[in-house]
């Protein structure tokens, strides 16, 4: 790639081509902003998911926080736009996610994904491409580890230890359940560790998962032929 096309408005919606997330793949890290803001106090929050079987089922519900409902949510069946390929998770959801929240109308303060954020080999977990693409701060929140090392927190609500890879913290094990075992978070862009451990954890209101995520995985799943 030439240094011209290195610049945040080179990452169109529109080119979700393999080979151009390839490339971004290299740029992104660049990109992501982690960094608490005290001020954070998002009112809608989106959680997105996807199951997969002939085709994919992608789910994102919109929820709103100070009134403790669901406010909008959309469910659809796509096609699969790419083969699953370790680390490159990208590659095959970000078009999937782009499609489904361009059909949300609801403004959406922050987004909650089923999957990485910096905790990646490159920084670049599926979050981090979603929060930078749409300019939103993202959280990345999973129930496998995908790098890096951690001492398992007491289960108890509240509870986490620091993800560290190469080093650095990438993210949290968090217990956001009594007796529960942790969910892993990983900010993606434009939030910092302790803002996305505190909205995962006023969102795990009925599982372990924050609210929104938990009912998209619902919705896709559902929906899976």
């Amino acid at each position: 790639m030439e240094n011209s096309e290195l610049s945040l408005s080179s990452i169109n919606k529109s080119d979700f081509s393999p080979e151009r997330l390839e490339n971004l793949y290299q740029i992104l890290p660049e990109r992501v902003i982690i960094k608490n803001d005290p001020n954070f106090n998002p009112e809608i929050v989106a959680g997105c998911d996807v199951s997969y079987g002939d085709t994919a089922i992608v789910s994102c519900v919109a929820w709103n926080i100070p009134k403790r409902c669901v406010v909008e949510e959309v469910t659809k069946s796509k096609e699969i736009p790419a083969e699953y390929i370790p680390c490159r998770f990208a590659l095959r959801e970000l078009p999937l996610i782009a499609e489904i929240l361009s059909e949300i109308s609801t403004r959406i303060d922050c987004l909650i994904i089923d999957g990485h954020g910096i905790a990646h080999p490159e920084r670049a977990g599926l979050a981090s491409f979603a929060g930078v693409l749409f300019d939103l701060p993202t959280i990345g929140v999973t129930k496998n580890i995908l790098v890096g090392e951690y001492e398992p927190p007491e289960a108890t609500r509240g509870e986490y230890s620091d993800i560290i890879y190469n080093l650095e913290k990438v993210g949290e094990a968090l217990c956001t359940k009594d007796g529960a075992s942790p969910i892993f978070v990983s900010p993606g862009h434009r939030i910092g560790f302790e803002s996305s451990r505190r909205l995962v954890l006023e969102l795990a209101i009925s599982s372990k998962y924050p609210e929104p995520l938990r009912l998209a995985d619902i919705n896709a799943r559902k929906h899976s032929p």
